[in-house]
């Protein structure tokens, strides 16, 4: 096997699914997996490679893994999108294609999927999308109009307060605003239901170690770093670990011989997406067990 790091093996995967070799990519994916169990990038390389082979359950099931760690993450909710209108469920189309709209308004490729998928839905193709709040209050955090962002965002919880995506964003902008104490008080929330949230796992650790209170905060930056292995090596929770070289993390090359079955790891379903509108399960823990080959068995539980 030869070595190189985590970062150009996600490139060669991402290329392997570009040129439709999936079932090699999903290989690697898998293979990763086994030692970084939670490794973001890697899920949402797995899930592509699913969506593009028409795998659509292991394609939401990797998904929705990926939305429990970053709820508003652009790329699995276009594919929750595909999924769900492959099931026939077009409400819950669009209400994907909508958080993908929300964090991308501009992008026409997106607008015009919600139109079509309103056309199917109601028989009448809307002359525009309208403009949500959610979509209004990123708009104003891009702009760092930080107020009204904080504004929108309270309204649209009061709307709907089953939105994590929402409130990771809002915990952001008090965390961005000095407003400590809330950032903290939404942060912890989301973690009861959510305790890989990216974001809500960084607000924590940061406001730890600002109180030098270093060992509770290695707790959170643990969960960033199985997030990204990368984040391990910044001290900070709020340094940017895509400072760190690419040679820092690295590992053996699988020689993926097709058809042979590929071990994995697992105890089950992922946790803590309920309200991302998906059926989950309750947390299991950390550790994991010896399963069936990858081919079947079920990834590792978060």
């Amino acid at each position: 096997m030869s070595e190189l790091s985590l970062r150009a093996y996600g490139r060669e995967i991402d290329e392997l699914i570009e040129r439709e070799r999936l079932d090699e990519a999903i290989a690697h994916c898998r293979y990763i997996l086994q030692t970084y169990s939670k490794h973001l990038e890697t899920y949402r390389l797995l899930g592509k490679a699913y969506l593009e082979a028409k795998r659509y359950g292991d394609a939401a099931d990797i998904f929705q893994r990926v939305l429990s760690a970053i709820p508003d993450d652009f790329v699995s909710h276009v594919g929750m999108a595909i999924v769900r209108e492959d099931e026939g469920n077009l409400d819950a189309a669009i209400w994907h294609m909508e958080r993908a709209f929300e964090t991308n308004p501009s992008n026409p490729a997106i607008q015009q999927e919600m139109k079509r998928l309103i056309s199917r839905r109601d028989g009448l193709e809307p002359h525009k999308v309208r403009l949500t709040r959610g979509a209004l209050a990123r708009m104003y955090a891009h702009g760092e109009l930080f107020a009204q962002a904080i504004t929108e965002l309270r309204s649209a919880l009061q709307e709907d307060a089953e939105r994590p995506d929402l409130q990771v964003l809002l915990a952001s902008m008090y965390w961005q605003t000095d407003q400590r104490s809330d950032a903290i008080a939404i942060s912890n929330q989301i973690l009861e239901k959510l305790p890989y949230c990216a974001e809500a796992n960084r607000i924590q650790a940061a406001n730890l170690q600002a109180n030098d209170r270093v060992e509770e905060a290695a707790v959170y930056h643990r969960r960033l770093a199985s997030l990204d292995p990368y984040a391990a090596f910044v001290e900070s929770a709020l340094a940017d670990a895509n400072s760190v070289e690419d040679s820092a993390v690295s590992l053996e090359k699988l020689d993926w011989v097709p058809g042979e079955a590929l071990p994995s790891t697992a105890t089950g379903q992922p946790s803590w997406a309920a309200q991302l509108g998906m059926e989950m399960q309750k947390p299991s823990e950390d550790s994991a067990e010896e399963v069936k080959p990858a081919q079947t068995g079920p990834l590792p539980s978060w």
